[in-house]
């Protein structure tokens, strides 16, 4: 047998081998995921970057934006202890005017760029959008992704795992023969957070209804809701959003009311 064709039928057999051992389990949804990435090998890569990022970007003092995402995000790290057990909760709120965004990294840092509080007019928002942003970390999509690029490496030339974040870090590039792929996996995605998210702060004592009130607006500022060609999207429509968040509320609410209950 010709010695490359050997060394490609070993590498296959090995890297099947690695897949079918690492299946892990999203919480709520219950999916099965490949995930060849350890918990330590994320936190230290995303430890770094939210410590670079603190040290380059200006930090917000208000008073009210920092009572409110430290009230929102410690309810909701109470609620996700047993996905993240080992997390160091950090949360910082960026002085970054007009910029609506917020994000969760693997080892429990939360941000949130204080253009943010613009939109949300209640704990029960801001909870919607930290919740989801939590939800992407505790169904570790950050390893996933990792994970599927090691793959792709592997399938045209056998890479390290760590060779490819090395040279990766935290940006995703992959060939563009493989954009529309991706786009439909991190639309998966998204969707899957905003079912896990929505359950998060119901259980955290947050009224669901506000994660539908929330992308309503998105909607209308055109925030988060993907483009016109939904196989170059990295998101879903909001309209696909918002019927996905109303098919969810049922059974949130019903979470809510117990968390509610519990609380008195």
């Amino acid at each position: 047998m010709d010695l490359k064709i050997s060394f490609r039928i070993v590498a296959i057999t090995s890297l099947l081998s690695i897949l079918l051992t690492s299946c892990s389990t999203v919480p709520v949804t219950g999916r099965r995921q490949i995930n060849l990435m350890s918990d330590t090998e994320v936190v230290k890569l995303t430890k770094a970057e939210f410590d670079r990022m603190k040290a380059s970007m200006p930090i917000s003092n208000d008073r009210r934006m920092n009572e409110w995402l430290t009230n929102v995000s410690e309810h909701i790290s109470q609620q996700v202890f047993w996905d993240m057990p080992l997390a160091e909760w950090e949360f910082v709120v960026f002085e970054m005017p007009g910029q609506i965004n917020a994000f969760a990294m693997p080892g429990g840092k939360v941000g949130v760029f204080s253009g943010l509080f613009d939109m949300v007019e209640t704990q029960d928002e801001l909870a919607s959008v930290i919740a989801h942003e939590i939800a992407h970390v505790t169904a570790r999509h950050t390893h996933e992704r990792m994970s599927q690029a090691g793959i792709l490496k592997a399938g045209s030339g056998i890479a390290s795992i760590g060779t490819t974040i090395a040279t990766q870090g935290m940006v995703y590039g992959v060939a563009p023969s493989m954009s529309g792929q991706l786009a439909a996996w991190d639309r998966a995605k998204e969707s899957e957070a905003d079912r896990i998210g929505m359950m998060y702060m119901a259980d955290a004592g947050f009224n669901p209804q506000a994660a539908i009130t929330v992308m309503e607006k998105m909607a209308d500022m055109d925030i988060g809701g993907g483009s016109t060609q939904p196989w170059n999207s990295t998101h879903p429509s909001s309209e696909e959003r918002l019927d996905a968040l109303h098919s969810y509320l049922e059974e949130a609410t019903a979470a809510y009311e117990k968390a509610k209950d519990l609380q008195f």
